[in-house]
């Protein structure tokens, strides 16, 4: 475990050279007056948040490894020719173990991102713009609090670390999953008052966490607390706010061209300032794609999602592309004839050469989305429906118009308006399916799904093992596989302080 302090110390290293960093003391405060006083010093601090939310560990392998891969949305892709085809695999048939990389990968990348929050919050006190220093202030504790979120719903506890520390500094194991979620909550609550909207940030920072992407993560950490009343509390301060809407079309939504559409709340990345020329590029495209014609092809949607869409819905077409379909801009695509390769591939991932930057498919501007509006409608949908007392509860009526405003949007985004009928079911079990059923797609390989069905048997006892084993993936067992393993290697970097989770 002393490599998380070694990652926080190391973040530090970013803002001041080494002789300055090892000649101060104590070493949390070691650039405060001559780095984080001024403006350019905190942006810059801030900035190297965000910059770690596209770093390899989280949007790549180990993104998709954990959050989709395991679900029943997608199967492993590629190839078993592809070197890294076993290793993935093992996490789509849970037969991975506590030496699989890229468990260790989630758990270095996301505390790395934590110690730039530490970083700057241990520094920032100093700064001498009071309303910079608020702002810097709430965006590194959005972020903590994000980073939090993905390592507790990963691995249970793990250890609380909210200061900059040495190495030899070490003494903690892991912290409850109830210490952890307080400080989701605690950090997310301060960056939700704290934080500036879409709209008082203004262009030239558009991409930045607002108000609203607070106020919808934590609705989401509400959700997985099964905290109702606080899930329609603050998804609907974001509905009511009217910060953020749906994009008019579901297909259009993931192009480059989209990117800072005002659906999208939280992205691996975002535009500063007026720099216009800054890469804005994102590799998370290219191990997915389409394998033999661009991309690695991991990471496939599943036959088990292609047959959860409804007749008609233009979704379907909008995330899945098949071997010999017709892609916009660019023809068909013929998959790599290769034994193993699956017949499907994450169209999100897949725009037409004019997207390209310096004609590199792995260099799009296409980007991962972490939270969108059509998220927060359908948070506040399943909220309502589960605080309702009957069916003829008004909060029924809630409950469906969010649903059928995401409905709706579908259904416009294609050339049929007769798909999609409206959803009048009143009866709560059944509602709540539907509704998990419209989360199940509308977010699709999107990261969303292993995780929801984790909290949705919580609610239903039996469900996740009842998708999972239904789309063949036997191996799933709740009590054993809720959680990922903690890394052997950082039980071995803790000299055994940290223990492992089952």
């Amino acid at each position: 475990m002393k490599k998380i302090y070694s990652l926080l110390l190391a973040s530090a290293l970013v803002f001041t050279s080494c002789s300055d960093f090892l000649d101060t003391k104590p070493q949390g405060k070691l650039t405060q007056d001559i780095f984080f006083g001024e403006e350019e010093g905190a942006l810059m601090g801030i900035n190297a948040i965000y910059s770690q939310m596209k770093s390899w560990d989280l949007i790549g392998f180990s993104w998709f490894g954990i959050m989709e891969v395991p679900s029943d949305n997608s199967d492993t892709g590629s190839s078993p020719a592809d070197g890294s085809y076993a290793r993935v695999n093992s996490l789509n048939d849970f037969t991975y173990d506590v030496y699989t990389s890229e468990l260790n990968g989630w758990w270095t990348g996301n505390y790395k991102g934590i110690g730039f929050c530490n970083v700057a919050l241990d520094n920032l006190d100093v700064l001498k713009d009071e309303q910079l220093k608020i702002r810097s202030i709430a965006q590194a504790r959005f972020f903590r609090g994000f980073f939090y979120f993905n390592l507790v719903r990963t691995y249970g506890g793990v250890p609380l670390v909210t200061k900059v520390q040495n190495p030899d500094e070490y003494d903690q194991p892991c912290a409850s999953e109830e210490a952890i979620y307080q400080q989701i909550i605690d950090d997310l609550s301060y960056a939700a008052m704290n934080l500036p909207t879409r709209d008082e940030w203004g262009i030239a920072e558009r991409g930045r966490v607002t108000k609203g992407t607070a106020e919808g993560l934590l609705a989401k950490v509400y959700l997985f607390r099964q905290d109702y009343a606080s899930v329609k509390q603050y998804a609907g301060q974001v509905i009511s706010r009217g910060e953020y809407n749906l994009h008019h079309n579901y297909r259009d939504l993931f192009s480059p061209d989209s990117y800072y559409s005002d659906e999208v709340m939280l992205a691996d990345q975002y535009l500063w300032g007026s720099d216009k020329t800054r890469d804005k590029a994102s590799e998370y495209v290219k191990w997915q794609g389409v394998r033999g014609f661009k991309g690695w092809g991991f990471c496939s949607p599943s036959e088990s999602l292609d047959k959860a869409y409804e007749s008609g819905d233009p979704r379907r077409e909008a995330n899945i592309i098949y071997d010999g379909e017709n892609m916009e801009g660019v023809g068909v695509i013929n998959f790599k004839d290769e034994p193993g390769v699956q017949p499907r591939a994450n169209k999100k991932t897949m725009w037409p050469t004019t997207y390209w930057n310096a004609n590199n498919f792995a260099k799009q501007n296409c980007h991962l989305y972490f939270l969108r509006y059509a998220d927060v409608l359908l948070m506040y949908a399943e909220a309502c429906n589960e605080l309702a007392n009957g069916e003829s509860d008004p909060l029924v009526d809630d409950a469906l118009a969010k649903l059928e405003l995401v409905r709706d949007r579908a259904r416009k985004s294609g050339d049929d308006s007769t798909v999609l009928p409206k959803i009048t079911e009143r009866d709560k079990a059944k509602l709540r399916e539907i509704i998990w059923n419209e989360r199940r797609i509308e977010l699709a390989m999107e990261g969303h799904r292993f995780f929801d069905l984790i909290r949705a048997d919580k609610v239903v006892p039996g469900y996740a093992e009842k998708m999972l084993k239904a789309h063949g993936k036997t191996n799933f067992n709740m009590s054993q596989h809720s959680t990922f393993y903690i890394p052997q290697k950082q039980i071995d970097i803790s000299q055994g302080i940290l223990k492992q989770n089952k």
